[in-house]
Order: structure tokens, then C-alpha cells, then sequence
């Protein structure tokens, strides 16, 4: 018999190790599913913007030209004139678009830089602030955030403590039979196949969100309490400022000169610091396809003369690990089919999550000791919380604003699952508003295709409302290749019913 690559474990580390799992799981699992749910959509930011806003005019990459942006920043200018900072947004090839704007807000503009009305994506950005602050004050919610990146690959390491044979049955799946069993080999398995992608993406996360209370501690121990000299050692030092009125900054030479400098990177973001003023500089973010760095960021002084770069793509080992986080994070790299990707493998993430706290009530339950109305509450979040995303997008459709939409979602999301306790049916919480859910896909699939019908013919709006509309009907019917018996159906919600 061969010899197992997992050490011998002793009972006492394993019900230790099986206790602060299920302890962790317990403390933790409703915030993080829905982290886990909004993480897995935002995969798809910028396509989302772009279904969000079909009807915005197509600008591609090679219509970006020194002119074009030289228009568009005078444009900004003359909407805003006292802003403290000039942004355009040049279009990439998943994102076919040119947004301009400043302090009071961002536009939409056409092929000739000129704004057409202004950019609003209300669900895109009720999504983002979801996955990111959980709706709280920005700094706050990033640190939760990030405290249950950390929760979570604590509770990786103690699952895998907790199952010295994991590995050994590493390919068993049992779908039949017990269904408590059955949910554990279902959690047990996608926990091993996706532990490095749930380890990197819990990780990531972490290392985002707690960059706060790490720089703020550094201020105070490496930097004698400046944040302003913590800041330039990472991001770089900046020219001083000098309010003096001056021309605006030459944007289309500096743009002219990325061609020299940066040859073969994609410019996306061009920002004028302190614009029409006698200190502004300009800072062009480009996209640097061979590495996973988020950009690199190329200085420009007032004339368009190039200054240098932030050093992202060959700077310090930190500092390129550091600002490659993000991409990790988000799988913002490799194109469509790795965006896909971590589709696929957030939503293993999802049930696994979901399946974790219900072998805890299946094996409650089976001890005597069943909870089906804290069963049946976990089961309106595994299923409401997906339910009141795809509610919101109708809404934002419709007009309603972001501040609505978050309303909207959490006030839903305590009414049903306080339904689902009232009710202490776990099974039929779960399959009324599994059904709702995808109602609401196939409905809103349909109203946007009729919507903006000539959109269509841009292949990621077509398969966007397609995928609405399989995946809800997928959803309204059900799954065909099990019919849980009367006695499971009481005992626990199940996520694939």
C-alpha cells in the first residue's frame, strides 16, 4: 500500500482543527457568501459598465489620436473649470468606450472627444461598492473586507487540518445516498481542486483591503508618523504644488511621446494633476499585457516632455508585487477566457461557502438537535442575496440611482431571510426564491435585448442577455437528476435544488 503525502494526524488536532472550522464558519459564513457572490460578478466589471450603457457612443483604440484627447481635455476644462484634476479614460478592448471628466463628474464622449451626456452605471458601481466596503464608509468596509480574506484562508488551513484524507479522496463524490454525506464531499472536493485559486484570491484580497492599517502603521514606525513620506516611497514623489494660473498642460504632445517611451503598451487612464495651474503634470496609466503589474505609470511635465516612470514594472521586488494585487485578485488578465475562468471557479467558491454551513445543520439534525429555522434563514441568503443582484439590475434600468439600489438590496435580503426563519422550511425557502431569481434573468434578459435591440449585434451584449436568459431559465426549472427525498428536503437547505 502506498504511503499517504499527508502526515498522520491524531484525533485531538483533528476535532480541534474540525471545531475552529466549523466555529469560523459559523461567525462568518453569511458576509463572506455574499462577498464571495458580488467578487464572482465583479470579475466582469468593465463588460457590466458596458451593458449597463450600450447606447454610449463606440470609440476603439485606434481611433485615439493626439487631437482626440487634446479635445476631450478641453472639453473637461470647459465643464469644469475649477477642477483639481482632469481624467480621461481611453478605450480598451473589452471597454470601447471614452470617458472624460473632473471633479463634478465623468462624461461619456464620441470619437471627437466631445461629451454626449453623463456616465452613470448605477448597478456597476452598487456591485463594486458591495464587493469592496459591503456599503460602509470606504475605509472601514476595505478593512472588513480584507478581515474575512483572512478568516478565510484560516479556514482553508483548518479545513485541511480538519480532513487528513482530503487528498486521498481527492476524487470521490458522492452524490447519492446520506445527503449530509453528499454536501460533504461536495464541499470537501471543491475545496481541494480550488485551493490555490480561493488561497490567491482570499490572499489578494487581504493584502488590498488591510494596505490601509498597514500604511498606516508603517507611517508611524518607518516614517515618524508622515503619511505624505510613506506615499512617495511607494507611489512615488510628486512636483509641488503652484497655484499660478498657466495654459493647460500639452496632453496630446505627452500622449504623442507614449508612442517613444512606451512602445507596445496601451495607454488607459491619462489624469492632469492640478490643471491650468503653474505646478500641473500630467500621469499616462498604461497597460503592460506581459505582466501582471495593474500599469505603469509614465510622468510628464507641463510642456509634454517625458519625466520618467513610477517603477512599477521594474522597480523594487515589493513594489511590483505589490501593485500586481489587484489583477491577481480579479483574474484581469489573459483576456475573456481567464475572466471566464474565474467565473467558473467564484462560483465553486460560492458553494462551497454555501455547502459548509449546511453539513453543519444536516449533521445537527441527524444528532437530535435539528435548527430549521436558522436553516431555513441560511437558505433565503444562499439564495436571496444572488435574487436581489439580479433584482437590481431592472432598477438601474430603469433610472433608480445607486444609493436606491443598496437600499434596495439589504433591506430585501433581512425580509427574506427573516422569511425563511418565520417559515423554518428550508428547502421550500430555497426553491421559491431559487425560482424568483431566475424569473428576474430570463425578465430582465429579455428587457434589455428589446431595449437596445440594435446593441445586439456587439457579441458581449448578445451573450450577456443570453446568459440572463439560460442561466434563469437554467435556474426557474431546476435541477433534473435528483429529487431529494421528503425527509432531506426538511432537514436543510440544499444550493443545487
Amino acid at each position: 500500500m502506498s504511503k499517504s503525502i499527508w502526515p498522520k494526524a491524531s484525533s485531538l488536532r483533528v476535532d480541534r482543527s474540525l471545531a475552529a472550522h466549523t466555529a469560523m464558519g459559523l461567525v462568518i459564513s453569511a458576509i463572506l457568501y455574499i462577498i464571495c457572490v458580488s467578487g464572482t460578478l465583479a470579475v466582469f466589471e468593465d463588460e457590466l459598465g458596458w451593458w449597463e450603457r450600450p447606447n454610449a457612443p463606440k470609440v476603439t483604440e485606434t481611433e485615439v489620436t493626439p487631437q482626440l484627447v487634446t479635445n476631450a481635455a478641453n472639453a473637461v476644462m470647459e465643464a469644469d473649470p475649477d477642477t483639481t484634476h482632469l481624467y480621461l479614460y481611453l478605450p480598451r478592448e473589452n471597454w470601447p468606450r471614452l470617458v472624460i471628466g473632473g471633479d463634478d463628474g465623468l462624461y461619456s464622449a464620441d470619437a471627437e472627444g466631445n461629451p454626449v451626456g453623463a456616465y452613470e452605471t448605477p448597478w456597476n458601481s452598487f456591485l463594486i461598492n458591495l464587493h469592496y466596503y459591503l456599503h460602509l464608509p470606504t475605509s472601514i468596509g476595505m478593512i472588513i473586507v480584507a478581515i474575512f480574506g483572512v478568516m478565510m484562508l484560516g479556514m482553508a488551513i483548518s479545513g485541511f487540518l480538519a480532513h487528513p484524507k482530503i487528498f486521498r479522496d481527492a476524487f470521490r463524490l458522492k452524490m447519492s445516498g446520506q445527503q449530509r454525506l453528499g454536501q460533504a464531499d461536495l464541499h470537501n472536493r471543491i475545496s481541494v481542486w480550488t485551493a490555490p485559486f480561493h488561497i490567491l484570491v482570499a490572499g489578494t484580497g487581504a493584502v488590498i483591503g488591510l494596505f490601509v492599517v498597514v500604511a498606516f502603521l508603517l507611517a508611524q514606525t518607518s516614517f515618524g508618523g508622515d503619511n505624505r513620506a510613506l506615499t512617495e516611497a511607494i507611489f512615488g514623489s510628486e512636483p509641488a504644488p503652484d497655484s499660478t494660473s498657466a495654459p493647460l498642460a500639452n496632453i496630446g504632445g505627452a500622449f504623442e511621446t507614449m508612442d517613444d517611451v512606451a512602445t507596445g503598451h496601451l495607454p488607459f487612464l491619462i489624469v492632469v494633476h492640478d490643471p491650468t495651474t503653474a505646478g500641473q503634470h500630467i500621469e499616462i496609466m498604461a497597460e503592460h499585457s506581459d505582466r501582471l503589474i495593474y500599469s505603469e505609470n509614465y510622468a510628464f511635465n507641463a510642456q509634454g516632455a517625458f519625466e520618467g516612470t513610477a517603477g512599477y514594472s521594474d522597480g523594487e521586488a515589493g513594489k511590483q508585487i505589490a501593485y500586481s494585487t489587484y489583477r491577481l485578485h480579479f483574474g484581469d488578465f489573459g483576456g475573456t477566457a481567464m475572466k471566464l475562468t474565474y467565473f467558473f471557479l467564484g462560483i465553486l467558491m460560492c458553494v462551497m461557502v454555501a455547502t459548509g454551513l449546511n453539513i453543519y445543520f444536516l449533521k445537527q439534525s441527524e444528532k437530535g438537535r435539528p435548527k430549521p429555522r436558522l436553516a431555513a434563514g441560511w437558505s433565503a441568503i444562499v439564495w436571496g442575496a444572488p435574487a436581489l443582484m439580479i433584482a437590481t439590475l431592472p432598477l438601474a434600468m430603469l433610472g433608480v440611482g445607486e444609493v436606491l439600489l443598496t437600499v434596495v438590496f439589504w433591506i430585501g435580503l433581512i425580509a427574506m431571510t427573516l422569511a425563511g426563519f418565520l417559515n423554518a422550511n428550508a428547502s421550500g425557502i430555497g426553491v421559491i426564491i431559487r425560482k424568483l431569481a431566475g424569473g428576474l434573468m430570463v425578465l430582465t434578459g429579455v428587457i434589455h435585448g428589446a431595449v437596445f435591440f440594435d446593441a445586439l449585434s456587439n457579441s458581449i451584449i448578445l451573450a450577456s442577455d443570453l446568459g440572463l436568459v439560460l442561466g434563469g431559465l437554467g435556474l426557474a426549472i431546476g435541477p433534473v437528476w435528483r429529487t431529494p427525498s421528503r425527509a432531506n428536503k426538511a432537514a436543510t437547505p440544499v444550493p443545487a435544488e
